[in-house]
């Protein structure tokens, strides 16, 4: 089993470092957004513009890609013998159908656009409504080039090479970034869309070279009356009805928030985006580090070492994200002041921006874990309990949008938001509990309670730290601002990296063994835990 564990760590730490980085970019990408047009008609426009092309993606590729490809793939490589022969032509069999799909919904979107937009932006009317169908027709073609991207992802992460997958994400930022600061200038508000466009090329592009060495070789074959379609077919059907509950909840944002006051939509975009940066850099960096591992063990049938994987990367997540959601708290208006306060973007936007990250904070920890806990059931090809537990949590979102909202704005979408991720958690927690007999409770309570206990009083060190630096830098002005979120910040980090080596935290312990060694190890020492990392 150390062998595994092994392979969890400095591979998550290494998508971890790799999501920050793109996190980062992201936010950059929003910095120029905000200080170019504020929180506006142009930016709602941009945001919801996003909404059906997102859907297409999420609902046909993701849907097929994340409960499917990787187990059967993995499976198909674990038992096809030398060659992988089989495993690649189930592979260049889903890109196909892949692509068939996606074009053929972007064409109908794409044919469609003046009729579907007003119903999912129903309060944009005017140009605004026109710009936004505008640059949703020109998004389109980003779903088609994502859905190769992320065929391709999924065979480098079924190879447990992690690298250069990573670095996608990055690229596609930069896209988005390129869009705003070379292509505006050039063509108008049109190249924002033109940078989406870039920004998913270059996702697929940078992934191509590490993906053909691994293999695989394209083929003119879709395989539909094989059994492996038929199954994934079988698989994704269910896992589509739980993204398109996801995807309602992002869609009732837009379609309450276009009637709200003028940037709520983009309030919300914002808010959601930076406090997705831990989700995204910890909560899908384990999940993803985790999943090929716990897809092999459990078509081993190696059941415990499974159960053992699958509370570790749990374990990991919370030491990570409970900190950072105490500090997001406590530093909130700092944080929303910092990235986005200037230009463009004034005191009014900054406010509504606040005020919805405040909300959002509270769900961080469920958000960040429910990726894992759903890919729990995915190696089992079990797609349909978080399925129904994914329509359960949308129920709780709408309702409480449609009833919070018309009072408190966009706040009310947030506090929505959060309560179903917390319901989404609890449901999956409970269901694997029953399903496993158990979760290796002792030691997750027994982490819970060091990694509660940390931030508390890492939380206490930030609220202590903020008001001497407030006295000695001027809080009018950015720098100002800027310092007091960073001293406070980086001496909650230490008071909680202290408390927890002091309650002897298996986690840091565990974390703190890889780092040294993640990318570089010792000469002279075994290797093979990182083999496939860097490829």
């Amino acid at each position: 089993m150390r062998k595994y564990n092994g392979r969890l760590v400095p591979a998550a730490l290494l998508l971890a470092v790799a999501s920050l980085g793109s996190r980062l970019v992201g936010l950059m990408r929003e910095r120029v957004l905000t200080t170019t047009f504020g929180a506006g008609d142009v930016f709602d426009a941009f945001v919801a513009a996003f909404r059906l092309p997102d859907l297409i993606f999420n609902l046909v590729v993701i849907g097929a890609l994340s409960a499917a490809f990787i187990p059967l793939f993995t499976d198909k490589l674990v038992k096809g013998g030398k060659g992988n022969k089989q495993a690649f032509d189930f592979a260049a069999a889903v890109l196909n159908m892949m692509l068939i799909l996606v074009g053929v919904f972007s064409l109908g979107y794409f044919l469609l656009a003046d009729y579907l937009m007003p119903l999912i932006a129903p309060g944009f009317i005017g140009e605004k409504l026109e710009l936004t169908v505008r640059l949703s027709r020109i998004m389109v073609w980003q779903p088609v080039l994502l859905a190769i991207s992320f065929v391709f992802s999924g065979v480098l992460n079924s190879f447990k090479k992690f690298f250069v997958y990573s670095l996608a994400p990055i690229l596609y930022n930069i896209g988005i970034i390129f869009g705003v600061v070379v292509l505006v200038p050039m063509m108008g508000v049109a190249g924002l869309g033109w940078g989406v466009v870039l920004g998913a090329l270059l996702h697929m592009i940078v992934q191509l070279p590490s993906v053909l060495r691994t293999g695989f070789k394209w083929q003119p074959i879709l395989g539909w009356s094989s059994r492996d379609m038929k199954k994934m077919g079988k698989m994704m059907v269910p896992r589509v009805v739980g993204l398109m509950a996801q995807q309602v909840n992002l869609l009732v944002v837009t379609i309450i928030g276009s009637g709200l006051v003028v940037g709520s939509v983009t309030a919300f975009h914002l808010a959601n985006n930076v406090q997705y940066l831990p989700v995204g850099v910890f909560g899908l960096a384990f999940a993803q580090a985790a999943f090929p591992t716990m897809a092999e063990l459990y078509s081993r049938g190696r059941k415990k070492e499974f159960v053992n994987t699958l509370t570790n990367a749990f374990r990991y997540i919370l030491f990570f994200v409970v900190p950072i959601s105490v500090f997001f708290l406590l530093l909130r208006s700092q944080i929303i002041r910092v990235l986005f306060g200037d230009g463009a973007f004034d005191w009014e936007d900054t406010f509504l921006t606040f005020e919805t990250f405040t909300w959002l904070i509270v769900s961080i920890f469920a958000q960040a874990s429910v990726p894992l806990l759903t890919r729990a059931f995915y190696v089992q090809q079990n797609v349909r309990t978080p399925v129904v537990i994914a329509v359960i949590s949308m129920a709780v979102n709408v309702a409480g949008a449609l009833w919070l909202a018309p009072a408190l704005g966009v706040q009310g979408l947030a506090m929505a938001f959060s309560a179903a991720a917390i319901v989404n958690l609890v449901l999956l927690l409970a269901t694997l509990h029953w399903q496993f007999g158990g979760f290796n409770d002792r030691e997750v309570l027994s982490s819970l309670w060091r990694i509660a206990l940390a931030a508390m009083i890492a939380g206490a060190c930030v609220q202590g730290l903020k008001y001497p630096v407030a006295a000695v830098v001027d809080m009018q002005r950015f720098w100002g601002i800027a310092a007091q979120m960073l001293v406070a910040g980086a001496g909650g980090v230490v008071a909680y990296l202290l408390v927890s080596w002091m309650l002897r935290s298996k986690e840091l312990v565990a974390i703190k063994k890889y780092l040294p060694k993640q990318l570089v190890p010792p000469a002279g020492t075994e290797t093979t835990r990182f083999e496939g990392l860097l490829d």
